[in-house]
């Protein structure tokens, strides 16, 4: 009967198991080792526990569970406690209830039918209570749970000690009555306080998934308005285009050349400055631009964008959207306090020695070199990156910003 026990509770610790972990090895060789183990475990255990056996038999189940399963540290610890403390109550509970029934007399004869009836009802209610477990686990979505989860074993490893290192409960039952409630009670607040821990970290959990979750939506909301934007100037610039080439015609046919020539001229001007706000290769830096393209219109800026590299894996969406919005309206701040003929502003991309560099080419003007810094800090506040701003010519300045591309190697 006790090699049959000891092979149902390899069976009940294999459930738990399958329930957290995958198994590592194939379905025979498994089987092969689960027999090794068996064995080992039925010769331990072939005349009953004691404290000492109860700690063999829990170091048994940790190889049988690392040896056999793969899976991280926590998931493990919750398929080997719980399932100890599980047939330690399961033997307490047989163990109480017989001792109480007047006509058995307590043995611990293996061969015994009050030992063989106790081995009987403890394999049922330990089958029942694993059952439970396991259902309740699946409910409670304890796989999602962080690293200092481990926290939760404190209390049930203490419980295992105390219930270990009682050598009989028979007697301890006869000469305290009591004691089988005060143990009922310290497994049952194990069980409620694993439960209310568990569902604190999954409230925790859940309410940092909807957060993420909150951040994506309205991440592909900024999206979405952007490419609604950039839609709706690419239309906006055929239909201006077609209104200005029917002007043109109408010139034409009245032989009104001069203008004609003058409509041309206004069209060539535009379409210049427009086609490279809304073809600069980048969606968000056409954002920043489009912001402000009637002032840049407005005010004769001519604007160029030469971007060789658009994977700025350093930069999220926001980032870049901050980051571009306050270069295009520092350059344009700029080129309001000069003429007209040096109103030009270039932006760059382009890699070089692992570094990804943004290089504003505009005026030169006195500027104060710290605030633009500071502005740039507040944007790359968790970025690494670095600033450069020069003179390089007696009308022109460059503005240089640059992070470390990040290879796989």
């Amino acid at each position: 009967m006790i090699i049959i026990s000891n092979i149902i509770s390899f069976i009940l610790i294999t459930y738990i198991a399958n329930s957290f972990l995958k198994p590592r090895y194939s379905h025979r060789k498994h089987i092969c080792i689960l027999i090794l183990i068996v064995i080992v475990f039925s010769i331990v255990n072939h005349n009953g526990t004691s404290p000492l056996k109860a700690i063999i038999l829990l170091s048994l189940y940790f190889c049988y569970i690392f040896l056999l399963f793969k899976g991280k540290l926590i998931h493990k610890f919750l398929v080997i406690f719980p399932f100890f403390i599980i047939q330690i109550v399961s033997e307490i509970l047989v163990g109480y209830f017989i001792s109480n029934i007047p006509f058995l007399n307590l043995s611990k004869t293996t061969t015994s039918i009050e030992y063989i009836l106790g081995i009987i009802l403890s394999n049922i209610f330990f089958t029942l209570f694993t059952f439970v477990y396991v259902n309740v686990s699946k409910s409670l979505k304890i796989k999602n749970l962080p690293k200092y989860a481990w926290l939760i074993f404190i209390l049930p490893i203490v419980t295992i000690i105390l219930l270990a290192s009682v050598n009989d409960y028979f007697i301890l039952f006869k000469s305290n009555p009591n004691m089988f409630i005060y143990i009922s009670i310290l497994a049952l607040s194990n069980l409620i306080l694993v439960i209310i821990f568990i569902l604190a970290l999954n409230s925790t959990h859940m309410k940092n998934e909807l957060e993420i979750a909150k951040q994506k939506q309205e991440l592909i909301n900024s999206k979405f308005n952007l490419l609604t934007q950039h839609y709706n100037y690419n239309f906006n610039f055929l239909h201006d285009l077609l209104h200005t080439c029917n002007k043109i015609n109408l010139f034409l046919d009245s032989s009104d050349y001069s203008n004609a020539k003058d409509e041309v001229k206004n069209l060539t001007e535009i379409t210049y400055k427009k086609f490279n706000a809304i073809y600069s290769n980048s969606f968000i830096l056409n954002y920043a631009i489009n912001n402000n393209l009637n002032k840049i219109i407005e005010n004769k800026i001519n604007i160029k964008t030469v971007f060789e590299y658009i994977n700025f894996e350093n930069l999220d969406f926001n980032t870049q959207l901050d980051l571009f919005n306050f270069l295009v309206n520092f350059s344009i701040d700029c080129c309001m306090k000069v003429d007209i003929s040096q109103r030009i502003i270039i932006i760059k991309s382009k890699t070089k020695s692992n570094y990804l560099i943004i290089q504003i080419l505009l005026p030169n003007i006195k500027i104060n070199d710290n605030e633009i810094k500071e502005e740039t800090k507040k944007i790359l506040h968790n970025i690494d990156y670095s600033v450069n701003i020069k003179k390089i010519a007696s009308s022109s300045m460059s503005l240089l910003i640059s992070f470390p591309i990040h290879t796989n190697n």
